[in-house]
């Protein structure tokens, strides 16, 4: 028993502008945006990862935990947009329609991260520019120039908090940039993997060119693909029907009935020549059939003939 669904009908959902735009298959355009985002979310990561080491080194206990926190959520979304690709080139419908939910859930958890990393840049704002002022201090600074570096120093602790104080202000508004800007990429994706998912539903649509097997022909191409008679041609119209009315017979495709089988004369079959050498009377059994019939008993023997 099929137990896949129906095709979409009705009016399209809000996410179908995508298929107006892009009227071709969004497999391509799945496989590649779940590749982007897996590339990005990797190497987020592994960045959050690498700065627990220094937030501990520097007594940072909560900004270590939230890059745990971080950390953990990036690699929950690489490995979702992972399955995005694994479905997209498997175009099994389960498999795309658990992609196109798990893509919410993408959205939500890329919003989260964003939402944190903001938080957590105006309310540990001490511990962040301390961490920094630690790491930078006792460092050594170059000036460059054309021709490479010209002069050079070490960072002394009021330069270095200087530094991290103008670090921490440009930071904010890109903190909030790019939370917002991340989250509009994440929903964008979604509408696309839900778009691809209605697609792998409809069996006329661009996704299923070459999935299901073809009615009408054996080729590479689905028969869609090559209709039997032009959409824009003229119509094929019956033949009018003729005028008057019918002619005066009952029985259609039945020749008239003044028309004998060879042989045949008024009502008596001639044979041919050379042929009734019994005792049969021909010629008295036709005037036998011009005179009109007689009364007999069921149980008589039936007259000659070869038509009684």
């Amino acid at each position: 028993m099929d137990t896949r669904p129906p095709p979409p009908n009705g009016a399209p959902p809000s996410y179908a502008f995508v298929t107006r735009v892009y009227r071709r298959n969004l497999r391509p355009i799945v496989m590649s945006l779940a590749f982007l985002g897996a590339i990005w979310t990797l190497f987020s990561g592994i960045g959050f990862f690498r700065n627990v080491s220094i937030y501990n080194n520097n007594n940072a206990s909560k900004l270590a935990l939230f890059s745990i926190v971080l950390g953990a959520l990036s690699m929950a979304v690489f490995v979702i947009e992972l399955f995005g690709i694994f479905a997209a080139a498997r175009e099994k419908l389960p498999l795309v329609r658990g992609f196109a939910y798990l893509s919410i859930l993408v959205t939500a958890i890329v919003a989260a991260i964003g939402l944190i990393d903001v938080v957590i840049h105006f309310t540990l704002k001490d511990e962040i520019i301390s961490t920094c002022t630690k790491q930078t201090e006792g460092g050594t600074i170059y000036y460059g120039g054309i021709f490479g570096p010209i002069d050079g120093g070490t960072v002394n602790a009021g330069e270095a908090r200087d530094w991290c104080n103008r670090y921490w202000n440009r930071d904010s508004w890109s903190d909030i940039i790019t939370f917002l800007l991340l989250t509009f990429v994440a929903g964008f994706f979604a509408t696309v993997a839900f778009a691809y998912f209605r697609q792998v539903l409809d069996p006329t649509s661009p996704a299923n060119a070459l999935r299901g097997p073809a009615q009408h022909r054996t080729g590479a191409f689905p028969s869609h693909y090559n209709p039997p008679y032009g959409g824009g041609g003229p119509g094929y119209y019956p033949y009018p029907a003729p005028q008057g009315p019918p002619p005066d017979q009952d029985d259609a495709f039945v020749p008239p009935y003044e028309s004998k089988p060879p042989g045949y004369v008024q009502g008596a079959y001639k044979p041919d020549p050379g042929y009734g050498k019994g005792d049969y009377n021909w010629d008295n059994d036709r005037h036998e059939d011009d005179g009109p019939s007689s009364e007999r008993d069921v149980g008589s023997r039936p007259a000659g003939g070869p038509f009684r």
